[in-house]
């Protein structure tokens, strides 16, 4: 499989629904999780593998464990029952696109059980606007959220460390100017021969400016986020320029 995925509240969803439009296959449309007031326009995420991400990351605490996210031994210990559901859908969707948050912290486990993973794209946003999305939502602290923003990110590079990866950045999805060479690279990172006009077109049907609406604000870092965050900025513009990505 394919996999879209990044930190809760980095565009995912969005990127996951061009590519639909696009005509990636990402399953059947009618096992879709179903949209909600957080995601009207859906979150292209199938049931059957929130089946396993979702109890592989929540344990016993289930959407408390938001405040308490397991370690990677953690979650490879709680695998061992989904083995078997692992197993099949690896086979189900070999050669499909799926995308799933979950994904940074779970896809050890599902490497542990031989899942063919072939590449991963990974969505990137502004820590301080993904963190003023989560508060919205999760009533957390920002302190808090920059801890989620970090786990997510840092635990996505290390465990894909051996997977191609490509960047795909939200807020240049809002940019008309940019849309399209960021959505025209990342299809063709999934080999997806999709025309440019096209493209143009496609973003001007389902992206809006208004979309991000924490824009515009000058937010202050804990170190370890400012770093981490100017290394995937870094490691963006390098695929751009041939450069070679060295994940930290």
């Amino acid at each position: 499989m394919k996999i879209i995925t990044g930190m809760h509240r980095s565009g995912t969803s969005l990127v996951a629904r061009l590519f639909s439009q696009a005509g990636a296959d990402m399953g059947s449309p009618e096992t879709f999780y179903q949209a909600d007031r957080w995601n009207p326009g859906g979150y292209y995420e199938q049931t059957d593998i929130h089946a396993v991400n979702m109890p592989l990351v929540n344990g016993i605490w289930w959407k408390f464990a938001y405040f308490f996210l397991p370690s990677t031994d953690t979650i490879l210990r709680r695998a061992k029952k989904y083995e078997g559901l692992i197993r099949r859908i690896d086979a189900d969707y070999r050669g499909k696109i799926v995308k799933e948050n979950r994904f940074c912290l779970t896809l050890p486990a599902w490497q542990r059980y031989d899942t063919t993973v072939e590449k991963i794209l990974i969505c990137i946003r502004s820590p301080g606007q993904v963190v003023s999305s989560i508060i919205k939502r999760n009533h957390t602290t920002r302190r808090h959220g920059y801890y989620l923003w970090h786990l997510h990110n840092q635990r996505i590079l290390r465990h894909a460390e051996k997977i191609p990866i490509w960047f795909i950045d939200y807020n240049n999805l809002l940019k008309p100017e940019l849309f399209e060479k960021e959505m025209a690279a990342a299809l063709n990172f999934f080999g997806i021969d999709f025309p440019a006009d096209n493209i143009v077109n496609m973003g001007s049907k389902n992206v809006r400016r208004d979309m991000n609406h924490h824009a515009g604000r000058t937010y202050s870092y804990p170190p370890n986020v400012h770093e981490l965050w100017r290394n995937l900025k870094q490691l963006h513009r390098n695929q751009f320029t041939g450069k070679k990505c060295d994940y930290p």
